[in-house]
């Protein structure tokens, strides 16, 4: 196929889950839910304006995203990689587990390639647009600077040429990444204080959004808790929503 064609159909199956995911939650939880989930709000709605900014950017991110995953699988088309194209090289049950390879090896790297995108030098080149939005909607979850995009999917490139990898399972990972980067930037919190201490959840990276420190991870709550970075008040916000069911708030949440 050709080139143009590969990004096309890469891009359109991106944007499809991106619209799902972000925009079913949307629509759920923030306009049909607004009411009936109002004591699991986190902080007040933002402004119409800031979701505009949030969709133009994450659309931008997405297409470069879609440019790179199209080179990776150009390189696998030339024997350059280790990518493959047929299931049944190595069977079904590789394929589901090189998409658990894939998000253990993208959250550790994720943790430490946030941390440096939070270096004063780097962060007001890469990381701040991220930040303009200190009280995301859904539609954040990929609303990143184009050389933050770069960044943010740099690992897979490496990874290509040491882990087999077929489509189908870098397809599925996009809708596990899609996914739960939407419930990370939800805006509401409905995990319980026992899923806070080892996933990351709404509430937590809401706290990195308005603060812009600390809480660095993506999928797990380890490498957080092993150096040190997850906040102290965290857990007990946690705990006071499951204890109060009132509209969840800590200290630094912008009212």
């Amino acid at each position: 196929m050709s080139t143009l064609f590969l990004f096309s159909a890469i891009s359109a199956f991106f944007l499809a889950v991106f619209a799902l995911c972000a925009g079913g939650a949307y629509l759920l939880v923030w306009t049909l839910g607004r009411e009936r989930y109002a004591a699991h709000r986190i902080q007040k709605r933002p402004r119409p304006a800031q979701v505009t900014r949030e969709i133009f950017w994450s659309v931008v991110s997405i297409l470069i995203l879609s440019s790179l995953l199209t080179i990776t699988w150009l390189t696998a088309e030339a024997g350059w990689s280790l990518g493959y194209f047929d299931v049944g090289q190595y069977g079904w049950t590789y394929l589901a587990a090189s998409v658990a390879i894939m998000a253990v090896v993208h959250d550790t790297y994720y943790y430490w390639a946030h941390r440096f995108m939070h270096h004063p030098k780097v962060f007001r080149h890469v990381h701040k647009l991220h930040h303009t939005f200190t009280n995301p909607t859904p539609f954040a979850s990929y609303a990143f600077h184009p050389l933050e995009a770069v960044v943010e999917v740099a690992w897979y490139a490496p990874l290509a040429f040491v882990l087999p990898v077929h489509p189908y399972a870098v397809a599925a990972y996009i809708v596990v990444l899609t996914v739960l980067n939407v419930i990370s930037h939800l805006g509401y919190e409905f995990y319980s204080p026992g899923v806070a201490r080892w996933f990351i959840t709404s509430t937590h990276h809401n706290m990195h959004h308005a603060r812009s420190k600390g809480h660095f991870m993506l999928y797990f709550n380890l490498w957080d808790r092993w150096m040190g970075t997850n906040m102290p008040e965290y857990e007990a916000a946690m705990q006071r929503k499951e204890d109060d069911t009132v509209p969840l708030r800590y200290h630094g949440a912008h009212e």
